[in-house]
């Protein structure tokens, strides 16, 4: 999980140009096939509404850049959070075309912050760190860049700067994100019952006061260690106190699936993510569930997922490769390309469910080295984990 006050999963969203000449084809060939349609709607008046924009959308309206720069920052602000909830990285585009004009050396930590959760966002790793390291180096005390940094070690892997950064932003944030910063490297690092019983009482506490991000983030991480001790139903309980909070968050909702997936529950899956299949990360899931349970749709969904690789690959666009080696191994069931991809997506993220599908992809297509990679980094870091214990498992049967 990405997580900074205001940060959370990106996921890439579906083709503009699939959205816009889908509908195109689907009227050309009713027309062909002689079907009748209704007449056009007419308005009944010019002030009846057809569509509310959000905000963010409103804001692409304007003609011209904006010349204020905490203006900008709002617009940018709002672009990044429909980019999150649409998962539409257009709006990121948008977003950086809003602040670049304030990008200079003595510009606001508020422009840096921003342009570097898009980068992020963006799985630009490298850019995001320099930009937050040159950022601290002049402001050594920002919090929120403390806490990008720590996110970004941590979804690499180095889990000992990334503690390191969320004792530095204990100097100007509140107490309760950096306990949930260090819960959540605690978890991962061999202290899944200390970090379980810190953020329980957290959660029990009426001494801190919380924010609703912190509260989502704090319920995300109950959610995502209850799935590490191999307790889904418990998972199920914490993923859905978090969606209470948040109950649009693509990243809470695919959490959701992934643990009825986990139980084989997936009709919950197709009838939460049904309406949610122009987004590719639901297409997966609705794919993968609908394999399983030999769904009517499972052909359709699964072909749809396919074209939007095909598309991507055409278009030189970046496939999100955890994505596509789970695809490949629970769907297509090519153990050998989804480890290709499990292990492209290796190099850049080690996140415990980037762990798990290189596991998984190992042990099915029987590859020694890649099974030994991952023990060797469990071993290193101590890691508790019930998925990749199973697959550890069923290598060494």
């Amino acid at each position: 999980m990405f997580w900074t006050l205001q940060t959370k999963k990106w996921n890439r969203g579906v083709c503009h140009h699939y959205r816009v000449m889908a509908p195109f084809f689907v009227v050309l060939f009713s027309l062909i096939a002689g079907r009748n349609w209704a007449a056009p709607y007419t308005p009944s008046s010019n002030d009846q509404v057809l569509a509310r924009l959000s905000p963010a959308e409103q804001a692409l309206q304007q003609s011209s850049p904006m010349k204020n720069q905490a203006n900008a920052t709002a617009q940018a602000r709002q672009l990044i959070d429909e980019a999150r909830l649409r998962e539409d990285s257009r709006f990121l585009g948008y977003a950086q075309a809003t602040l670049k004009p304030f990008l200079t050396p003595t510009n606001s930590a508020a422009t840096q912050l921003l342009m570097a959760e898009i980068e992020q966002y963006q799985h630009h790793f490298s850019l995001a760190r320099s930009r937050l390291n040159r950022l601290l180096e002049q402001r050594p005390d920002e919090g929120q860049a403390w806490l990008m940094l720590a996110n970004l070690d941590r979804v690499q892997g180095h889990f000992t700067s990334s503690r390191q950064a969320c004792q530095q932003a204990a100097t100007s944030l509140p107490a309760t994100s950096v306990i949930l910063c260090l819960s959540g490297i605690q978890a991962i690092t061999g202290n899944l019952d200390k970090a379980e019983q810190t953020l329980t009482r957290l959660a029990n506490s009426d001494q801190l006061s919380m924010t609703d991000d912190e509260r989502q983030w704090l319920y995300t991480l109950l959610t995502e260690i209850a799935v590490q001790q191999g307790d889904n139903a418990l998972a199920l309980t914490h993923v859905q106190q978090a969606l209470q909070i948040a109950p649009q968050s693509p990243y809470l909702r695919y959490l959701q699936s992934d643990i009825w997936l986990m139980q084989g529950a997936n009709a919950k899956v197709i009838a939460d993510l049904l309406d949610w299949q122009d987004r590719d990360n639901a297409l997966l899931r609705l794919a993968i569930a609908a394999k399983r349970s030999r769904h009517s749709e499972a052909s359709n969904w699964r072909n749809a997922y396919q074209q939007r690789v095909d598309m991507a690959q055409q278009s030189q666009r970046p496939i999100h490769h955890r994505e596509h080696a789970r695809f490949l191994l629970s769907v297509t069931e090519q153990a050998d390309e989804a480890l290709e991809a499990a292990r492209a997506n290796w190099e850049t993220q080690r996140e415990l469910s980037d762990l798990r599908i290189l596991l998984a992809s190992a042990a099915l297509s029987e590859n020694e080295k890649s099974l030994d990679d991952a023990y060797r980094f469990i071993q290193r870091h101590n890691i508790n984990d019930a998925p990749s214990q199973h697959w550890n498992e069923r290598a060494t049967r």
